[in-house]
């Protein structure tokens, strides 16, 4: 291979068949690293070595995903999606112009080669290799298991339940962000380095919407605290709104947390003091993730509402004690000048949903279901 030529098997399953097959070792000699059955850069957990921070360059990857500075934290590396075949003929060749269905290669011989189109077995002939064992299964006597975590640890720490709704309209609220074209559930959670939060929500919120862009100012990571006038991260604007008492809302874009079906994307907004997100659009697995958090994913009525929207408004949801499947809520926007304006809100709550919201999460109302059936 001419380039660095990097291999993940899906599963411990994979990893053990091409390893009895001979592909692993095939793929090995070919110059292949072999990674991990694990995620590693396909969400950011690469320690890419051979291009510095900031420098630009291009990959080439079967990834399943290519947003910025997703697979190496670089912003300025170029993602480029294909297949696998299409992948692996590129590393002989280390150059993205190689069409493999008709250009040539100079083979260890010094001799001109051309790739044949692959092919080979939908699955493998002699079945899957299950692997290694890793399933523990739990103790049978649950209800005497305590889980104990280190108060000091930085990387563990056990959840507190979520506040209940307090039966409320919300009222006067400002907005942390108003987000501004793509945000993707690694805008609002980015993983690689961080991933080594993922146990503990305090800590991995200090991520929350870190790469999503302000549409005041056409920056990350950088609001105005609506208190104190000064600008600061998001996750530390946010945390001395949760310190006030003050929970806050996010304005989004289309699709809002289209991608990897982040629940931290979710779980950090509410954390932190998040009541709700409205937007143009969600993506569906984000909406249905803020709905078990119990925050309030809205989307306007009329998209174009968007833009009626100033960062330093104050923002009223009204309908919320009447909060009912297939109803509108209602909008209402201070502004600055102390006018005002209404504007009509969708949501997708069904009867149930509505319940893990006034709970303040799914899992409340579990633990509350649990409790009334013992």
């Amino acid at each position: 291979a001419k380039s660095i030529f990097t291999i993940t098997p899906g599963s411990e399953q994979i990893r053990a068949t091409i390893e009895r097959d001979g592909q692993m070792e095939t793929l090995s000699d070919a110059g292949g690293v072999v990674l991990a059955n694990a995620c590693g850069p396909c969400i950011g957990q690469w320690d890419r070595q051979d291009v510095p921070k900031g420098a630009k360059n291009s990959i080439i990857t079967s990834y399943n995903r290519n947003f910025t500075g997703r697979n190496d934290a670089n912003p300025q590396t170029h993602a480029f999606v294909a297949s696998p075949e299409i992948v692996t003929a590129m590393t002989f060749a280390g150059d993205l112009s190689f069409d493999p269905s008709k250009d040539t290669l100079i083979g260890a011989d010094g001799k001109p080669f051309k790739f044949s189109a692959p092919t080979g077995n939908e699955l493998p002939p002699r079945g899957y290799d299950p692997g290694e064992e890793t399933y523990q299964a739990p103790p049978k006597e649950k209800g005497y298991v305590q889980v104990q975590v280190s108060p000091t640890s930085n990387r563990l720490q056990l959840l507190e339940p979520f506040k209940k709704w307090d039966g409320k309209d919300m009222t006067d609220m400002p907005i942390l962000i108003k987000v501004k074209g793509k945000c993707t559930t690694d805008h609002i959670s980015m993983a690689g380095p961080w991933l080594k939060f993922r146990g503990h929500l305090d800590n991995i919120s200090n991520n929350m919407l870190i790469g999503a862009l302000n549409s005041e100012n056409n920056a990350v990571n950088r609001v105005m605290n609506q208190f104190t006038g000064k600008y600061d991260t998001v996750p530390a604007v946010a945390r001395d709104y949760k310190a006030k008492n003050e929970p806050w809302i996010v304005i989004g874009d289309e699709n809002y947390g289209e991608g990897s079906s982040r629940e931290h994307a979710a779980l950090e907004v509410r954390h932190l003091g998040g009541a709700a997100v409205i937007t143009k659009s969600f993506a569906r697995i984000h909406e249905t993730n803020c709905k078990k958090q119990g925050l309030l994913p809205l989307t306007f009525a009329n998209p174009a509402d968007y833009d009626k929207i100033s960062p330093f408004d104050k923002i009223s949801i009204q309908g919320l004690t009447t909060f009912k499947e297939g109803v509108p809520l209602n909008l209402h926007v201070r502004k600055d000048d102390g006018s005002s304006i209404d504007i009509k809100l969708n949501h997708t709550f069904n009867d149930d949903q509505i319940k893990w919201f006034k709970y303040g999460s799914a899992l409340n109302l579990m633990a509350a279901n649990a409790k009334a059936r013992a």
